[in-house]
């Protein structure tokens, strides 16, 4: 009887969803997504031995990864709030990079807009 009751708690404690270990939140991701962000405004300017599509195509995503970057390191500094030994130098970069990703082409695109409502008004 004991090893039925030692298989089905075995079994039950197979199911029970585990709980991980908490995991630290770095700013890391942040700064990955707002260096590859701004690093998309180079892609253009790759040789024409690449097809268009890999020239062009990443023009379109430089803003939602900005904004990628953006929210995830402002949840990183958010985690890391009460931490006296967390450095936040990764958050904080990803996040201004991530700003720059999402400033610049809404800039452009605001001079572009007036350039051209005055050319021909």
């Amino acid at each position: 009887m004991s090893s039925v009751r030692d298989l089905t708690s075995a079994f039950a404690s197979a199911c029970r969803p585990q709980v991980a270990a908490a995991r630290r939140r770095t700013g890391a991701c942040s700064l990955l997504l707002g260096a590859a962000a701004v690093a998309m405004f180079g892609c253009p300017w790759l040789p024409s031995v690449f097809p268009n599509w890999i020239r062009y195509f990443p023009v379109y995503l430089i803003v939602p990864v900005g904004i990628c970057a953006v929210v995830s390191g402002v949840g990183a500094l958010r985690d890391m709030r009460g931490q006296e030994v967390a450095d936040r130098r990764r958050a904080r970069a990803g996040i201004l990079l991530g700003l720059v990703a999402i400033t610049v082409p809404v800039a452009v695109g605001v001079w572009a807009c007036w350039v051209l409502s005055n050319s021909y008004g």
